[in-house]
């Protein structure tokens, strides 16, 4: 008895999230409405770059380790801001010294003099994309020996976000229009629309277009924004 008690039970329990969720369904998605989701993209040519140089050397010596990687990095910093780079645009990412104990390669023992190992890192922003070719061979001509790495974006992106949004909008229209067609009923005005936050940043895109400058060969492509509604219609 107690285990048909306990069927029951849980049957009841499974009922009441079933109208809970059918509840929740209605909802969302009212009566006499069709809801659809629209797309949109735009492209735009980059206009900021951030570039990552750094310094790293090696030394039996701590301190001289240490100061060789800063006089290097002050010599970089110096040839960049007289290449035309705003102090305010270079900026100090990572500053490391470790200790690294080499091996006998032969023997496999490790040695008794440890080598110390600085690196320093710099973020440079580049508000002249032409430039980046030019900015990257300064600082390697200036000390630095590591690039870490070169993104492209645009530094207000709100003008694509206007165009996306704008072919979102017409993709939903054009979707809830077919939909409508299809199930031979009248489509009528909008009464909830909803953009779904992009928690992506402008996406480098494969339309790639050059943008080599007088030093490295940097190719700068394009960014895409992209926008994704939810929009509710009437039906009739």
């Amino acid at each position: 008895m107690k285990v048909l008690q306990r069927i029951a039970f849980f049957a009841g329990i499974i009922g009441l999230l079933a109208g809970l969720t059918g509840v929740a369904a209605a909802q969302d998605y009212p009566p006499g409405t069709l809801t659809v989701e629209g797309y949109g993209q735009a492209f735009g040519a980059p206009d900021i770059a951030l570039v990552q140089l750094g310094v790293q050397t090696s030394s039996s010596d701590v301190l001289e380790a240490y100061n060789t990687a800063n006089d290097a990095v002050q010599n970089v910093i110096a040839a960049l801001t007289d290449a035309g780079i705003d102090l305010k645009d270079i900026q100090t990412t990572g500053l490391y010294l470790y200790q690294d104990t080499p091996y006998n390669p032969q023997t496999g023992e490790p040695s008794t003099a440890p080598i110390y190992r600085v690196t320093n890192s710099l973020n440079v922003t580049v508000r002249d994309v032409a430039q980046v070719g030019d900015v990257i061979n300064t600082g390697v001509q200036a000390g630095a020996n590591n690039i870490n790495g070169l993104t492209f974006n645009i530094a207000d992106p709100a003008a694509l976000e206007e165009q996306a949004r704008e072919v979102a909008v017409a993709d939903a229209r054009a979707r809830a229009e077919q939909l409508a067609g299809l199930m031979g009923v009248q489509l009528g005005e909008a009464t909830i629309i909803v953009e779904t936050p992009n928690a992506q940043p402008p996406m480098l895109y494969d339309r790639a277009q050059s943008a080599m400058g007088g030093g490295a060969a940097v190719q700068e492509g394009q960014l895409q924004v992209s926008v994704l509604v939810r929009v509710t219609f009437n039906i009739q």
